[in-house]
């Protein structure tokens, strides 16, 4: 899991956080017992306990390559008619832009260059998904 983004590495963050603050607000409480540091230190060390908490509780991120977005290939599934034949289409939003377009009458799987085509006929079973770009 290697990237610059720092939305990655929350997780982490958030652990280390929570040990921190536990660590600094035990600190406290052991080095002077007085009833300001206890005042100080007891929300910390709490506040601690819930980063720790919560941070374990996240769901690890996994960044993906480019390439692995690349070679993305959605999977090929007959759909069910719903008074008339469905389709999928995706667009890549970077460079290349490559769209796919899966019939769900037949699972023909086609790749166009460029955006959503105005029109398209099935290859595989000959049947039109759309005519214009508004449906």
């Amino acid at each position: 899991m290697t990237s610059d983004s720092p939305a990655s590495n929350v997780r982490l963050n958030t652990i280390m956080a929570g040990w921190v603050c536990i660590a600094i607000g035990a600190g406290m409480v052991l080095s002077e017992s007085s009833a300001f540091s206890l005042a100080v230190a007891a929300p910390l060390s709490i506040g601690g306990v819930i980063l720790l908490v919560v941070g374990i509780g996240m769901e690890a991120r996994v960044i993906v390559g480019g390439s692995a977005v690349a070679g993305w290939t959605p999977e090929q599934n007959k759909m069910p008619d719903a008074g008339r034949p469905m389709y999928r289409v995706d667009t890549t939003l970077l460079e290349p832009i490559r769209t796919s377009i899966l019939c769900g009458r037949c699972a023909h799987l086609e790749w166009v260059e460029g955006g959503k085509p105005k029109r398209y006929i099935c290859s595989g079973c000959g049947m039109g998904l759309w005519e214009s770009e508004e449906e």
